[in-house]
């Protein structure tokens, strides 16, 4: 600096810092051969010329410009994304009539229709399979894929491993999350022997309405096991078995089937009693868990699958241009639906009491309680009463749980023997102890048809009929308090 305000630049100059202002700004002293001149001021130079508070702004500047122009590609990218998922969507909705946003599909929303616009058979090259959750008991139906030929495919009930056309419909839970939950017939062992666990019995929980997150859940596992092990038997792979009822069973797309997951499309049945909506909700949230996507299940209401199946093997008269209603009378295992459908598949008119084909077991197993000489210091507590879990049973009780449900057994393969017998013979060895003597019992009995139709005939006419009357459930005012079976019904159809 000294040589260019100097103009000499033969001679040696030193700078020599002498102090730093308040401003920052250090004063020099140049010196000639170590003889000091005047002093020259020279402003201190930083990394760049730019001071500090001139560049801040263009760099924020530069940063935001940066960040607009990025975010005007991402939300222009977004905007072509969605465009091509909505068209995408679109064309899935038309061909499938399935919307995946909302989880349920045209179909199912329709309650008085079970046939939807849309066909979905081409889709699921496993077919159908019709689902019926009783109150007592489970009953799968598959009907093979037809989109290859013409010809007319009957559907087949479904057999488990055991060769059962249908399972109980009971779920076991245990105390602890660490046990296993249990269904279909090994529950029913353990409804007599509860081993510290529930029973639960999806049907009758739904109709409680006081845990619906548990109903679910138990109509979820059961029909999963029962599903997953049908499936296995009809279209192979690796049965379920009571796994992980979190994955889903039904899929859609033929390409998604993994270990376990079947191309199949479910049809599930429900109630259509006065509280049919919350049934068709608890029973959507349990399938719905099971199919990928979810929506692709159908629900029809119990009285108008029955008609449908009635007209697919011809047992209604043809239809005309004054298509009178159909009477439908649904004897279930614990109650007995009576409804009234339309000529265009629309329910009129439901209800229901509670009498069914369970009640026909019940009522041999207290007769042999009554009368079997092993059990007589415990005739009182059998036959036909109320309990307390449900406003009226004809469930009856023993305190021996092993004994009762040996009794269950014999008396529900009697029960079927006498439907096309008069008569048949119940032996069940060592059903008890004698405690005097210490010796084994073993009961024998001849049984004929009128003993347990006597049975019944006086719990409808001391038990059920005096429930009718004092209850919701109105019988025909036109007609004398039942008291044969026949009477009970033709009182209830023509209220």
């Amino acid at each position: 600096a000294a040589r260019r305000l100097r103009g000499n630049a033969s001679s040696i100059y030193r700078s020599v810092p002498l102090f730093t202002d308040d401003d920052d700004q250090t004063h020099y002293c140049t010196t000639l051969n170590n003889n000091f001149s005047s002093p020259v001021f020279i402003k201190k130079r930083e990394y760049h010329s730019t001071s500090r508070n001139e560049i801040l702004p263009f760099i924020a500047v530069g940063l935001l410009g940066a960040t607009a122009v990025y975010t005007y590609r991402t939300f222009e990218q977004m905007d072509k994304d969605w465009d091509e998922y909505y068209d995408d969507l679109e064309k899935y909705k038309s061909a499938t009539g399935i919307d995946p946003e909302k989880g349920s599909n045209a179909a199912a929303d329709t309650k008085s229709n079970p046939t939807s616009s849309h066909d979905l058979s081409s889709h699921f090259t496993g077919g159908t399979l019709a689902i019926d959750l009783g109150t007592s008991t489970l009953k799968l139906s598959h009907r093979q894929s037809s989109h290859n030929n013409n010809k007319k495919v009957n559907p087949t009930v479904s057999v488990d491993r055991e060769g059962y056309r249908s399972t109980p419909a009971l779920v076991w839970i245990g105390e602890s999350n660490d046990e296993d939950t249990i269904v279909g017939r090994l529950a029913q062992a353990r409804s007599f022997d509860k081993k510290g666990g529930c029973i639960i019995h999806p049907r009758l929980a739904m109709e409680k309405n006081d845990n619906n997150e548990l109903a679910s859940k138990a109509t979820r596992d059961i029909i999963y096991n029962a599903a997953g092990n049908a499936l296995d038997q009809i279209l192979g792979g690796a049965g379920r078995g009571g796994g992980n009822s979190n994955e889903p069973l039904f899929v859609l797309d033929s390409t998604m089937v993994t270990k376990g997951s079947y191309n199949v499309r479910p049809i599930c049945l429900y109630p259509n009693h006065h509280d049919e909506n919350q049934y068709l909700a608890c029973y959507r949230d349990a399938i719905n868990k099971m199919t990928s996507p979810a929506g692709i299940a159908s629900f029809v209401a119990e009285p108008i699958a029955a008609v449908t199946g009635a007209e697919h093997y011809n047992l209604l008269p043809p239809k005309d241009a004054n298509a009178s209603s159909v009477l439908v009378i649904d004897v279930g295992g614990l109650s007995t639906s009576i409804s009234l459908v339309s000529g265009d598949k629309e329910v009129l008119h439901s209800s229901s009491f509670p009498f069914g084909g369970d009640t026909f077991i019940d009522a041999l197993v207290s007769h042999l309680i009554r009368n079997f000489d092993g059990f007589q210091h415990e005739a009182a507590h059998g036959g036909l009463s109320r309990d307390g879990n449900s406003p009226l049973s004809s469930k009856p009780t023993l305190s021996d749980a092993s004994a009762l449900q040996r009794l269950y057994e014999a008396s529900t393969h009697a029960i079927h023997e006498l439907s096309n017998k008069t008569r048949c013979d119940i032996n069940i060895p060592y059903l008890t102890m004698d405690l005097e003597t210490r010796q084994p019992k073993h009961l024998e009995f001849g049984m004929a048809r009128q003993v347990v139709e006597s049975e019944v005939q006086s719990f409808v006419s001391n038990s059920l009929v005096p429930h009718l009357e004092s209850g919701d459930i109105t019988l025909s005012p036109s007609f004398p308090p039942p008291t044969t079976l026949s009477a009970l019904f033709s009182s209830a159809i023509m209220s």
